[in-house]
């Protein structure tokens, strides 16, 4: 038997890869999970397994630095090896759904059973979300600085950094409040990784939260409504955010059941600021809406008018550098790991919903055509579920 030169080929599709700066009609060939060769065009009878992709975007597998898959310890988790083909992504990042104390359980019965890549942050409450109604951290007793640090030093190529809650019915207010927060970004420090930092009605305020954060450290949940949100009271866009922002603070969607309010993006963009990265803090309460999956909440910003180009960076290359791997991930190079998403692009007027009840109308919603990951083409694709028409 002739050995095939690729094992998948992906042909006729519109590759866009910001990392390349590469936009156009592209073949690519596979072979032994690694992206073998990008060209105009590649000899279909040279692959095991061909994929039109023809009307279609191929670009490098989505990386969602905000969900939940600590799935049958903690409540509100999802499946990790589910969501990927129904949303195009083949890195997750776990956003604290463990912490010190059952990090390693976390690892042992999600991490290395998923095909699917998981990296997670480590929650600076020991039990991480498995009691998340209650507040994690309103019993002062269950912060372990010294264990997220631990942690980290014991499984460094799964926890890849920090995270807090920093809402006033998960850390408290006042004293306690500020010494959980101040806690966790010491843990980020003596650990050498990062902190994201979950905003919601926050006991301190946004402009002093960021005058803790240092470059490379994330503020999720970016364009929640509420008290505390990054525009102050007449609308404008907080000035320490925008220098936050220069000085390499990641701003994160992290859309999530109440955290993405379309007039605050609006806003926002008006303003000439746009989030780093764009993510869906997924879990068992918006898998069915308002969030569903990552081409929905990009789907989003394109109907915010956020160029198609930008969409696909915020959500491969500009999460891989975040993560610190982007020679590997993000990207369709030659040479680096063959994680790719194939995007259908449908056309006609769908109702998007923010998490406040808000609808607008869309003329783009992106679905996950295929997913391969690792060079494995999945099973599996995003469905219908998501579309929603307007009259």
């Amino acid at each position: 038997m002739t050995t095939k030169t690729f094992d998948i080929l992906l042909r006729r599709g519109e590759v866009i890869d910001p990392s390349q700066a590469l936009h156009g009609p592209r073949d690519v060939g596979i072979r032994d999970g690694k992206i073998a060769e990008i060209a105009e065009q590649l000899d279909a009878a040279d692959a095991a397994h061909v994929v039109d992709a023809k009307g279609q975007y191929v670009v490098p597998g989505l990386i969602d630095l905000h969900v939940h898959v600590y799935r049958d310890h903690c409540p509100l988790s999802l499946d990790a090896d589910e969501l990927s083909p129904a949303g195009g992504v083949t890195t997750m990042l776990d956003a604290g759904s463990a912490g010190p104390l059952n990090f390693g359980g976390f690892r042992r019965d999600i991490v290395e059973r998923q095909q699917t890549q998981v990296l997670a942050l480590v929650n600076l409450s020991c039990i991480g979300l498995i009691a998340y109604q209650f507040g994690e951290l309103m019993d002062p007793r269950y912060a372990d600085r010294a264990g997220v640090v631990r942690t980290i030093a014991e499984h460094p190529d799964v926890a890849v950094g920090v995270k807090i809650r920093a809402s006033r019915h998960i850390i408290g207010e006042g004293e306690q409040g500020w010494s959980h927060f101040k806690s966790a970004v010491a843990a980020a420090r003596e650990s050498g990784t990062w902190l994201m930092v979950h905003i919601g009605e926050s006991p301190m305020s946004i402009p002093e939260m960021l005058e803790h954060l240092e470059e490379g450290d994330c503020i999720t949940h970016c364009f929640k409504g509420g008290s505390q949100t990054i525009l102050d009271a007449e609308g404008r866009l907080h000035p320490s955010v925008r220098e936050a922002a220069a000085r390499g603070v990641i701003f994160d969607v992290g859309h999530g059941a109440g955290s993405f309010q379309w007039e605050m993006v609006q806003s926002a963009l008006d303003q000439g600021f746009e989030p780093t990265t764009i993510s869906t803090d997924l879990h068992a309460l918006n898998l069915h809406g308002p969030v569903y999956d990552m081409p929905t909440t990009m789907s989003k910003f394109l109907a915010l008018g956020v160029p198609l180009k930008r969409v696909i960076e915020m959500a491969t290359s500009r999460p891989a550098r975040v993560l610190g791997r982007d020679a590997e991930l993000g990207t369709l190079r030659v040479g680096s790991v063959a994680d790719v998403a194939v995007l259908e692009k449908t056309s006609g007027k769908f109702l998007l919903t923010d998490s406040y009840g808000t609808r607008r109308v869309g003329e783009t919603l992106l679905v996950a055509a295929a997913t391969i990951r690792r060079g494995v083409l999945v099973a599996g694709g995003g469905g219908t579920r998501m579309r929603h028409l307007a009259e």
